[in-house]
């Protein structure tokens, strides 16, 4: 597995908020990833499906609070299985995980499947600004539901 981070799932990293970045294009995750590093988050990356689900269900067994994600970020289109396979499977599988859905191809179907999934979709290209935005009020929103 190929996470990257500072912490790679160290556990008791302090009161920062924790995302899990998932995103097959590497430029545009390390960007993502400084930007909220920036903003005082906790960044884990993840370039595939597979890398979600696995840092997910470590975070989920974990006897660490610290250890949970506040926020999942996903791509949708990704090499193998997508972000939103990988979704509806956790779902199904009982995660309480918070996500943001993140695509370059914002069909009404795919908005209706994240809406049915309980994750906002945030449509590419998008600025930086509003992807802060829209993850503050996710993190927010996570805090608060905890």
């Amino acid at each position: 597995m190929t996470y990257q981070n500072s912490t790679e799932f160290a556990a008791g990293a302090g009161d920062r908020p924790r995302v899990l970045l998932v995103e097959d294009n590497t430029a545009l995750r390390m960007l993502m990833a400084d930007v909220l590093d920036l903003e005082g988050y906790q960044v884990t990356q993840a370039a595939n499906a597979d890398e979600m689900r696995s840092a997910i269900a470590w975070a989920e067994t974990s006897r660490s609070k610290h250890d949970a994600f506040d926020l999942v970020v996903t791509d949708i289109r990704m090499p193998g299985q997508s972000g939103l396979e990988a979704l509806s499977q956790l779902r199904r599988s009982g995660s309480q995980s918070q996500f943001l859905v993140v695509t370059a191809f914002p069909e009404d179907a795919t908005t209706l499947r994240t809406t049915e999934l309980g994750a906002p979709l945030l449509a590419k290209p998008f600025s930086l600004a509003e992807f802060r935005q829209v993850v503050a009020t996710l993190v927010a929103t996570s805090a608060v539901a905890q």
